[in-house]
């Protein structure tokens, strides 16, 4: 029962903050549907405002993307991966991001003498998780000039510690291997465009900003920096997503009496209880048991006993005007008292994109269109 609003003001807001800290073009991070805001709702406001690349997770949300957006140009930073995304990347003019020679020589068979396809060739520049090896330049390079029909446009890497301020060194080694791969393919007549910024090096690593930017989480109001000593880098950014959850019921608790299963919490004293018609089936964890905070009116609301499928109970003893049917906030909510997502995320011991995935698969409408 939790509904989620999107405020398309704030993630605008954030795009034009990225784009003057950056400088350069930024392609905004889509994948996962938009990191559950809504990938063609999101892509479109972007669009408007002068965003023309955008970077998404499957070949299958890039087809989705280029049906609502048909003049962008947008990049599938998984790449194919199955033989149905080899086909529509060449009938939908989706870039994949090649980061295997799996990928590369299947690519390869699939074109005809008549294709022509511009791809991204992603290296593993220190994160160890996806990506050519820096020493398969040359045989990379070779394999292009076999190939004619397959033209690299883009570098890539990622950054495995831009948000950890104390290892700056191993974001300058990994931007070092990237400059020497970059280097290789320039000195081999390929011209292309250099990408590794993300969120944070956006914010804090200028040195990397290369020629396209790839900003995710900031888009969304996360500060990557959020709990360290530079959070205030990302204090301009604006929350977008907000989720709430109708009251069903408000009753008494008298002192001493348990509530929901297993009874952990008892009264203290006597209290007054709302029970939320939300739990972890709206993808509000249980781990969320004891330990979270509603918001309602400015007030601050504690979660009390384990959430349920579909209902949590909070203490309103400090909210005497609360009633059935009104809509308490689990994150965001108006005023001072705003549930930030880096605050839900500590309770939940996760992390910003977790709760902003997993919340936003509810119902969303959106505001400041």
């Amino acid at each position: 029962m939790l509904k989620v609003t999107i405020d398309l003001e704030a993630i605008r807001h954030n795009y034009h903050v990225l784009k003057s800290e950056s400088g350069v073009e930024v392609m905004p991070v889509v994948k996962a549907d938009a990191y559950s805001h809504g990938i063609e709702r999101v892509a479109g406001t972007l669009f408007a405002e002068g965003a023309r690349t955008f970077g998404v997770g499957t070949v299958d949300e890039g087809v989705l993307l280029r049906k609502s957006l048909p003049q962008a140009t947008i990049y599938s930073l998984l790449g194919p991966l199955g033989l149905d995304d080899y086909k529509n990347l060449i009938i939908f003019g989706i870039k994949p991001v090649i980061h295997s020679w799996d990928q590369l020589t299947t690519l390869a068979e699939c074109l005809t003498l008549k294709d022509q396809l511009r791809i991204g060739l992603k290296f593993d520049t220190g994160m160890s998780r996806l990506g050519f090896k820096p020493e398969a330049c040359g045989r990379l390079v070779e394999f292009f000039r076999v190939n004619p029909a397959l033209n690299p446009d883009m570098i890539c890497s990622h950054l495995a510690f831009a948000d950890n301020p104390d290892m700056g060194h191993q974001a300058r080694q990994q931007l070092e291997v990237l400059n020497s791969v970059c280097e290789a393919f320039n000195q081999s007549g390929y011209k292309h465009k250099r990408s590794l910024a993300n969120s944070a090096a956006i914010l804090n690593f200028q040195q990397s900003l290369g020629d396209l930017a790839r900003p995710g989480i900031a888009l969304y109001g996360g500060n990557p920096f959020v709990n360290t000593a530079i959070a205030e880098k990302g204090r301009r950014l604006k929350q977008a997503m907000h989720v709430s959850a109708p009251v069903l019921s408000v009753h008494q608790l008298p002192k001493g009496q348990g509530i929901s299963y297993g009874l952990t919490f008892t009264a203290p004293r006597d209290m007054r209880v709302a029970i939320i018609g939300c739990g972890y089936a709206d993808n509000y964890a249980r781990s969320l048991s004891n330990k979270s905070w509603m918001l309602f009116d400015g007030h601050r609301l504690p979660v009390l006993g384990r959430v349920c499928m579909q209902l949590t109970a909070v203490d309103v003893s400090s909210v005497p005007e609360i009633s059935f049917g009104d809509q308490v906030f689990v994150l965001g909510g108006p005023g001072s008292g705003c549930i930030d997502v880096h605050e839900l995320a500590g309770w939940w011991k996760t992390i910003s994109y977790e709760v902003f995935c997993l919340l936003g698969k509810n119902e969303k409408k959106y505001i400041n269109f």
